[in-house]
């Protein structure tokens, strides 16, 4: 995972990279709620590993579902319609922790040295 840094947004404890695939299921709510573990990760440039251990944790954190497997696409994840309201909500917050984490948002000048 690219950090360690875990970011507290009501009681769920999330790292960048579960932030990243928050923030791409929320932009597409409700439209879609259901994905693949696989097309997940592409879609957040993560490697599969990464994805699964993210999936893995935003399942525990009751954001997630396991919807079973598919034989084209593996396994296949939902966001239960708690999670979408909560997501909805937080929905402010998880834009603007993607934003701060995201440093391909900004150029040589506007990141501070030490």
């Amino acid at each position: 995972m690219q950090s360690r840094t875990i970011f507290t947004i009501d009681n769920a404890k999330l790292d960048k990279t579960e932030l990243d695939i928050l923030y791409f299921i929320d932009s597409w709510l409700p439209t879609f709620n259901t994905w693949s573990v696989l097309e997940l990760g592409q879609k957040c440039n993560l490697f599969a590993t990464d994805a699964t251990d993210a999936i893995d944790m935003l399942i525990l954190h009751g954001l997630m579902e396991y919807d079973g497997s598919d034989d084209l696409v593996g396994r296949m994840v939902t966001v239960p319609r708690e999670a979408q309201e909560w997501i909805v909500e937080n929905s402010e917050t998880i834009n603007s922790l993607c934003a701060m984490n995201n440093t391909d948002l900004f150029d040589d000048t506007e990141i501070a040295e030490a």
